[in-house]
């Protein structure tokens, strides 16, 4: 760490070397890791949408060229002998024979066109409908037959019909019914040939087409009405609009219920049906996104690999010049502030700067001492003091008493991002940094002003100006204020946060110029930190809408119910984050986390816990603690402490109790059934775990396995019946579950001596 330390704040060559060094590596990393993953992210993207396109017209082809080999089998058919011939005359003559051949011609053309539904002719003499499905049958109704008739009116020989016919028994769903006059270009048609396609065809050719989670396909006909879908019974609503406006774009962008989509629509020419596939682009970058992980990881040790040689590298070839500062300095341990080239010099330079030094620091005790002043002015301790005696002391220490005032409040956080820079012991120099930065800005903006150390590890700067100027120059004090942020972020490498005053000419009302300063710091809870805060009263927010995360509480309950504090803790976090919505309302975040803190009490409650586990016996309130923290991250830090890790070691706990009940319910069963043929599975069964879980969990509490722990027990039941029985060996071998054989060999193992050579023994001893 200190080493760290030395080479973050010297100039060294050491350090130069190696940031070279460094770039000379990162860079070429870095734009060949980049430059990979846009080419190939690009060359996947088009690969896609190239795909969604052939998709669309593979399924626009299929249908296509289903209904056209309807319609060419239907127009087969009725140019054929049979329609073509005196079909009025046949009537007449053969009326069965009429009925016979047409029921025959549609079941040739129903078997020849599997895709087919129905077919059916209607004959408008004698109200007849025939279909090879549901037979000969009459149309009762006079509107059904009015319709029929009319229908066979009309100049159209031939046409598709979308959607539910609901003239037809049985044509009352969705789907395509072609209706063509029976003969084609007869002067008198005998009857209507009707073709019903059902929906599902269609959805059946889409849905082998569809690869996407998300991905909808809908079919629109020369009118715009829907024909059939996938994925949605709908088209979105705009989606057409859209469609139309981008007609010259293969494809498009478009938003539907907070996702986005992609879509392709084309235009049949064989039909002018209109095809419109959308797919969520969440799916389609899925792979873009594989692409992008893998080229960060390459990427990441590329790196890493490049930092570690460039460090071994560096470091041995500076090993010499690090050899001669050290032989140059002789043992002195100050720090070296100038690289090695410039240290002989800094050192003979310090021999005639020594005098000039205690000059200077004599000099440089009176702005010490106007700080302290403007401190406590700022402070409220000359409220007390006359206008006389005020302006008595502004001029002792060279502050003017008439110009218009304003402060700035400067606060910075030790924790970046997740990162420490600095340690806590570091804060004043940070703070005296802090100061120095604003002095120096102050100069450079021409500005009049003291620069104070709040003693709190936060910096005020006393602003005072012309009052005649105030106005023009207030946009200039927020600029000095953004510039001095920006100066101390960089710097630093920290979050900086300035509050910014109101203005006022009266020296008196400087106290409470500083509450405000102080009051927008303290703000950056709600609003964020790491910008200027001006203060402000009274302004309206009720544009913010915010809603409790009750998903959130009950997956971080669930969380503590099963021990899983990793997944809980996470939930805090999630938490926290979702408090953004109330950032205006900072009693609203309150309240919250007091019901999520009501929640995890209960949830503890339920498990068991009582709250002296949780709090200790010091009966101090947690609603109270809540209120008297200031920070998010500090309450998720309590949370953690107090509450999540007492429950998850609780539950872990129960759930160690629970594990050592099972193993001495199974040895239980063992001592007692041990003349049984038992096995793992069994008492797996009896205690309502797995067999390999039972095992491990065995193992792990006995230091046996299940079928050694059982061995023992046999032995040690034989051994007692060998010592107070006059039992058999085969007998005894019987009563501990074995065949004789196989207890000989095992006693033996165990043992060391047969079961009759222990009998023996024993008896002699």
């Amino acid at each position: 760490m200190h080493f760290w330390k030395r080479f973050f704040r010297r100039k060294t060559i050491f350090r130069n070397m190696m940031t070279l060094s460094l770039f000379a590596a990162i860079i070429p990393v870095l734009i060949v890791g980049i430059g990979s993953y846009l080419y190939s992210a690009s060359a996947v993207q088009s690969e896609v949408n190239q795909s969604n396109v052939r998709i669309l017209n593979n399924v626009s082809s299929t249908i296509d060229s289903t209904l056209d080999r309807i319609q060419n089998n239907a127009i087969q058919m009725l140019l054929g002998n049979f329609f073509s011939s005196d079909l009025i005359e046949l009537k007449k003559t053969n009326y069965a024979g009429f009925y016979s051949r047409i029921s025959t011609e549609l079941s040739a053309l129903m078997n020849g066109n599997k895709e087919v539904g129905d077919v059916a002719m209607y004959v408008p003499d004698e109200g007849y409908l025939i279909s090879p499905i549901y037979g000969g049958r009459r149309i009762e109704g006079i509107a059904e037959r009015e319709a029929l008739l009319k229908e066979l009116t009309t100049e159209e020989q031939l046409k598709w019909v979308i959607g539910p016919y609901p003239f037809l028994p049985g044509y009352d769903v969705k789907g395509v019914t072609l209706i063509a006059k029976a003969p084609l270009l007869g002067k008198q048609p005998i009857g209507l040939l009707f073709i019903r396609i059902d929906e599902a065809l269609f959805q059946n050719i889409m849905n082998r087409f569809v690869s996407y989670k998300g991905e909808q396909m809908f079919i629109l006909d020369d009118k715009g009405e829907l024909v059939t879908s996938v994925g949605s019974d709908a088209v979105p609503q705009g989606l057409l609009d859209l469609v139309a406006q981008k007609r010259s774009e293969p494809r498009f962008q478009f938003s539907f219920h907070g996702t986005d989509y992609m879509v392709t629509p084309i235009t049949s020419s064989y039909n002018k049906w209109q095809y419109i596939n959308m797919v969520p682009t969440e799916q389609l970058n899925a792979k873009s996104n594989g692409i992008k992980l893998i080229t960060l990881v390459i990427v990441l040790i590329c790196l890493m690999f490049g930092g570690f040689i460039t460090l071994w590298g560096t470091r041995r070839v500076y090993r010499p010049i690090q050899n001669l500062v050290a032989y140059v300095k002789d043992g002195q341990t100050d720090e070296v502030e100038t690289d090695e080239v410039g240290f002989v010099h800094k050192r003979w330079a310090e021999l005639s700067n020594t005098a000039n030094d205690m000059q200077q620091q004599l000099s440089d005790q009176l702005p010490l001492i106007r700080e302290i002043f403007a401190l406590q002015l700022l402070q409220g301790r000359f409220l007390y003091y006359s206008e006389d005696q005020l302006a008595a002391m502004l001029r002792r220490y060279n502050v003017p008493a008439d110009k218009e005032s304003s402060v700035i409040v400067i606060a910075f956080d030790l924790q970046s991002e997740g990162k420490v820079r600095f340690q806590e012991n570091d804060r004043e120099l940070i703070v005296f940094a802090v100061k120095n930065i604003a002095s120096e800005l102050l100069q450079s903006h021409e500005l009049e002003g003291i620069g104070i150390n709040l003693l709190n590890d936060q910096v005020a700067v006393w602003l005072y100006r012309d009052p005649l100027r105030a106005e023009d120059d207030e946009s200039d004090i927020k600029q000095f204020a953004e510039r001095l942020r920006l100066l101390v972020s960089d710097y630093l490498h920290l979050q900086v946060t300035i509050g910014l005053s109101g203005k006022s000419e009266h020296i008196g009302e400087l106290p409470e110029l500083y509450e405000e300063a102080l009051l927008a710091v303290r703000s950056r809870i709600i609003v964020g930190g790491n910008q200027v805060i001006s203060h402000t009263s009274g302004k309206s927010h009720s544009d913010m809408h915010y809603r409790y995360p009750l998903e959130i509480e009950t997956h971080f309950e669930n969380s503590l119910q099963l021990g899983d504090r990793d997944e809980a803790v996470r939930m805090m976090d999630e938490f926290a984050k979702s408090m953004g919505a109330a950032i205006q309302k900072p009693e609203l975040i309150q309240m919250s986390y007091y019901r999520l803190l009501t929640a995890a009490i209960r949830t503890a409650y339920m498990l068991g816990l009582d709250t002296a586990q949780l709090f200790g016996e010091s009966n101090e309130d947690p609603y109270l603690h809540i209120r008297n923290i200031h920070t998010t991250y500090e309450l998720n830090a309590w949370f953690k402490e107090q509450l999540v890790e007492p429950i998850v070691a609780y539950v872990h706990g129960k759930q160690h109790q629970e594990h050592e009940q099972l193993i001495a319910k199974v040895v239980r069963y063992m001592e007692e059934n041990y003349h049984f043929d038992l096995s793992l599975d069994q008492c797996a069964q009896i205690c309502g775990l797995s067999p390999q879980y039972l095992s491990k969990l065995f193992k792990k509490k006995k230091d046996l396995s299940f079928i050694e722990y059982l061995t023992k027990v046999r032995i040690e039941k034989s051994i007692e019946l060998l010592r107070t029985t006059d039992l058999s060996v085969s007998d005894v071998a019987e009563r501990v579950g074995y065949q004789m054989k196989n207890f000989i060999r095992v006693f033996k193992k165990h043992v060391g001596v047969t079961p009759g050579q222990y009998r023996g023994l024993d008896e002699g001893n």
